[in-house]
């Protein structure tokens, strides 16, 4: 029996933040597991919100560069989620501080690639929440993907965080696949007004799915610990996920 095809590693980047990176990463990594591919959303952000967003604690203590870069040592350190079946998480928050101290000033981006070895043949697909700082974190994000999903928002100086964003990227892999998803929030979806332009840089390819931003429905699903489907599944952001799960596993998860 040939052994199976390892996972594709999808980053959700941007260096910018309150465009609803993380709600992407989370989302997105639910559809992936509720259309029957398990699915591991790894939370790289010393936040931790990816973490919490789906029920389980943020990451106090226990991590380290050993168990970042080891492939069994960062499988064990995965969990299961209450909803939906088929997702886990390698959880974030503060405990992910001593990783960034013992990466800081080591030219090697790696670590993590060399982490998911193991991870990648256990699961059908791998969501990097990276953060948006682009420090050794995000850079061994960016080493470790295969895709670079980018939220484009029409917020002050998101177009220069996105070309930052891909810029970065594009210097672990080139070429780099990099698509962009437009995140839009309820009041620009319904305003009486012609929408503003969304400018990616050259070679993005704008996905034609579009992420419905409804902050609302969002804040419900955070307290309750769980993805927009699973809290809110007749709500327009749900469908927005829905399809954009769809076209990621049309163009990306194949």
């Amino acid at each position: 029996m040939s052994p199976p095809n390892p996972a594709p590693v999808i980053v959700v980047g941007c260096h910018k933040g309150g465009i609803g990176r993380t709600a992407v990463a989370v989302n997105l990594a639910a559809m992936l597991a509720l259309s029957g591919r398990q699915t591991l959303l790894v939370d790289l952000d010393a936040k931790g919100d990816a973490t919490a967003s789906v029920g389980l604690p943020r990451a106090e203590r226990g991590k380290n560069l050993a168990r970042f870069c080891e492939p069994w040592s960062f499988l064990k350190d995965t969990f299961n989620v209450p909803r939906p079946a088929g997702l886990d998480v390698w959880a974030g928050g503060p405990a992910l501080d001593t990783v960034t101290r013992e990466l800081t000033g080591s030219a090697n981006y790696r670590h993590l690639a060399n982490g998911l070895e193991q991870a990648r043949l256990r699961y059908r697909a791998i969501v990097i929440d990276a953060p948006s700082d682009l420090g050794p974190l995000a850079k061994n994000a960016f080493a470790a993907g295969d895709a670079l999903l980018l939220p484009v928002s029409a917020a002050a100086h998101a177009e220069e965080a996105v070309g930052a964003t891909v810029r970065t990227a594009r210097e672990f892999h080139e070429p780099y696949d990099v698509f962009g998803v437009i995140v839009e929030s309820r009041a620009t979806r319904d305003a009486d007004r012609d929408e503003p332009e969304q400018e990616v840089p050259e070679g993005v390819h704008l996905l034609d799915s579009a992420i419905c931003y409804d902050a609302e429905t969002f804040l419900h699903a955070t307290q309750a610990g769980l993805p927009v489907f699973e809290a809110a599944p007749d709500s327009r952001a749900a469908r927005s996920f829905l399809e954009l799960g769809r076209e990621v596993l049309a163009r990306i998860v194949v």
